[in-house]
């Protein structure tokens, strides 16, 4: 995992992540950060719960012995987002790799989306990746070094069924999630950052919910939405995809840069 070349004090320091939207104790986020300190990483887990937050970074920690550490702010607004990374180098010395996980759903129609509605799926879904890289570039520059994981969706590879035709918004911001990873790679790639997207199918989660999943919800996504598009027979659980997001994202090699990675369990299959 260390980059040939890099110092010797860059070599025995340890690794440091940043997972955004990692607060929801059933979320990909959590399981993302989890899966980060597992491997021995030191997580900074970023998110704007601060009961979820701290409970989230106490677990991981306790079950990891790593480091992790939660840090308020709002990956919209750029002040937030920059005052976290700061923080994040303060506190760590580095950062090697950015795991963009926060998301919103968002459910409206082409014909009757509001301002209101598009502004603020646009603003975590897109924007809020685009400021978190912006503001890790710095000290992954300085390192020479890093990853930043771009979680996006199967969707985009695919109309949607008629049960889930209100995803507009949605899809168009992680189409554009998408378009943006692969100039940012291109971008950055002489700096030694290697950007990436992982596109995810169905999984059991409740992205936004107060509650977690449900075995009814879970049965119902299942049923009329995924059914006919997952080979292996089942949802995915967050922390099988964690471990997806978690390979791309402690890459040693530079091999998946630009990539658009699918962990759908076989349900879009481009060529």
């Amino acid at each position: 995992m260390i980059k040939q070349g890099a110092s010797k004090k860059d070599q025995e320091m340890q690794r440091t992540a940043i997972v955004t939207g990692a607060a929801r104790p059933w979320g990909l986020g959590r399981a993302t950060a989890r899966e980060m300190a597992q491997r021995g990483y030191a997580v900074g887990i970023i998110d704007i719960r601060d009961d979820w937050g701290r409970e989230a970074a106490a677990d991981i920690a306790a079950e990891t012995g790593q480091r992790v550490e939660y840090i308020r702010a709002d990956i919209s607004v750029r002040d937030e987002v920059t005052a976290a990374a700061d923080r994040m180098t303060t506190l760590f010395g580095r950062i090697d790799a950015l795991f963009n996980v926060a998301a919103v759903g968002g459910s409206a129609k082409t014909a009757d989306f509001t301002d209101e509605q598009f502004h603020r799926v646009m603003a975590i879904n897109l924007l809020g990746p685009m400021l978190c890289a912006q503001a890790v570039i710095p000290a992954m520059t300085r390192q020479k070094y890093g990853r930043i994981v771009n979680v996006a969706s199967s969707s985009p590879y695919m109309p949607p069924p008629v049960s889930q035709s209100s995803v507009a918004l949605y899809m168009a911001s992680k189409g554009g999630l998408i378009a943006w990873t692969k100039s940012a790679a291109v971008e950055l790639a002489p700096l030694g950052i290697v950007t990436s997207v992982v596109a995810v199918g169905g999984f059991s989660t409740a992205m936004g919910a107060e509650e977690g999943p449900s075995p009814e919800v879970d049965e119902f996504m299942f049923k009329q939405i995924h059914r006919d598009l997952l080979p292996w027979g089942r949802l995915a659980t967050v922390a099988e995809i964690a471990e997806v997001l978690a390979d791309v994202g402690c890459a040693s090699n530079h091999l998946m840069l630009g990539a658009t990675i699918h962990a759908s369990g076989g349900r879009v299959m481009p060529l």
